[in-house]
Order: C-alpha cells, then structure tokens, then sequence
C-alpha cells in the first residue's frame, strides 16, 4: 500500500498555518540564551498576535516549544532536539565538506564557517578555527543571521533573483539593527555591491575590527543554498590579498557542490 498516496489531503488553512508555526520556530531558533517574549514573536514573524498566540499553544501541547512561565518567554522544546538527532545521519552535510573546510584553513590559516540558507536565514553548520594569534569567531555553529548579514548570508542573498531580495529584506527589516544599526537601505547597497564585485565582503559592518569574506555555494540551476565564508582581523584582510581569499573559497565551493549534487 502507498501509504503517501493514501494519506488524506489537507486544505488550504492547514498550510497556512504549518508555514507560520514554522516561521516561529525559525525565530526561536536564532541564538538567544532567554527566549522570546510573544510581543517579540509577533514582531519578527508579522504576524497577527492572536495568530502567534495561538500556533504557540499548539507547538507547546507538541513539545516543539516550550513556555517559561517564569520568565514569559518561548524557547525551542525537546522534540525539536530529537529531531535534529533524527535528521543528522542523513542530513550531515558537514561530513561531506571536512576536506574542504579543512583545506581553507591549511591555506589560510583564518577562521572559516560553513553556512547553509534557512528560509530567510543564514545558518552557521561548521567552522575551522583561525591558528593566527588573533583569533576571530563571528558565528558560534547551529546560531544563525538574517539573510544579507555577515559575509555568508550576503554571499547567498546576493545570488538570488532580485523580487525575492526585496521580499526577503522587507521581512527581514525588525531584525537587522542590532547588527550596528544596519538598515533594509544598506543591505540593499551591499547586495549590489556584491554583485558588481562578485563575492561578497563584510567589512566592520557586523563585527567592528573584523572583514569578512563570502563565496556562495550554488545549485544546478546556479541558485545558491549555501556560502563559504573567511573572516580574520581588518589588518589580515587588506584588499591586497581579497583574490587569493576568493580563489580558494571558489576552489573549495565547487568541490563541494560536485560532491552534493553530483556525489564526485
């Protein structure tokens, strides 16, 4: 029996609805030690406080959230954990990339991350320690960034086609000023310059003292689902040595997209 052709099909407000308790979940996820207060989750998501209230009920009787009475703050519950341990022996995408972030750290001997797209997020899944005597670690693993913040999610907001850009940094705009007040109208500027350049640099923006560099990871179509990123102290990162940087994170980006698109 196929059982997928068998289950029922669900309406319209079904989807609805499990694209917005995933919104939620996403805004849970960023790294934040004490959790979301409901007024902070209708903002970030959009949504309606009611719809918010709501959903948050339903991921809380799932165990996918959980409420601290306490404080009056959502977190991400226990089934989100079980999860991701289900989901990591056949989603470990760090596994295939070792010799590659291993490779950006031989070479460069500057801390690297490895950052897949998450809806409108950049999510840090690796990263290789810089051996440098000042160290740089802008992105913990498993936190994640905006789309269009730091070197990476700018790598891979800038890849795609400019409606969803716009749509993407609208969504995005309650979010961006604790990154030293950035804006919709600068990420919108770095975008362009991203494109024109043709990798993307983050330079004291995020992390003041400190230049990112990002290359993103494309598909077969040539959208990007993923970036590598560099990032070291402003002086390691003269403009002087940006082409070596970038030849090395291309190298790297098209060895992995030949060993996840194509397994070689």
């Amino acid at each position: 029996m196929n059982t997928m052709s068998s289950m029922p099909r669900l309406g319209k407000g079904w989807s609805q609805s499990l694209r917005r308790s995933v919104a939620i979940l996403r805004v849970l996820a960023a790294p934040r030690a004490n959790g979301f207060a409901l007024v902070e989750l209708t903002r970030a998501t959009g949504l309606p406080h009611s719809t918010v209230y709501r959903l948050l009920q339903q991921l809380c009787d799932e165990a996918l959230v959980v409420y601290q009475s306490d404080a009056r703050r959502y977190v991400l519950g226990p089934l989100t954990f079980e999860l991701g341990l289900a989901a990591a022996d056949h989603c470990d995408i760090r596994a295939k990339c070792v010799q590659s972030m291993n490779s950006i750290l031989q070479a460069t001997q500057d801390t690297c991350y490895l950052v897949m797209r998450s809806g409108a997020d950049a999510v840090c899944i690796d990263r290789r320690e810089g051996t440098c005597p000042i160290r740089v670690l802008t992105l913990d693993i498993g936190s994640r960034r905006p789309l269009g913040v730091g070197a990476a999610g700018l790598a891979i907001l800038s890849g795609l086609p400019q409606d969803e850009v716009i749509e993407i940094i609208e969504n995005n705009a309650e979010r961006l000023q604790p990154f030293n007040r950035l804006n919709t109208q600068l990420v919108a500027a770095h975008v362009e310059e991203t494109r024109s350049r043709g990798f993307a640099v983050s330079g004291n923006w995020v992390t003041l003292g400190v230049t990112g560099i990002g290359v993103p990871l494309n598909d077969a179509s040539g959208r990007p689902f993923g970036a590598l990123s560099l990032s070291a102290v402003n002086h390691r990162m003269l403009e002087e040595r940006w082409d070596e940087i970038v030849g090395i994170l291309r190298s790297e980006a098209k060895r992995i997209q030949n060993i996840l698109l194509n397994g070689t």
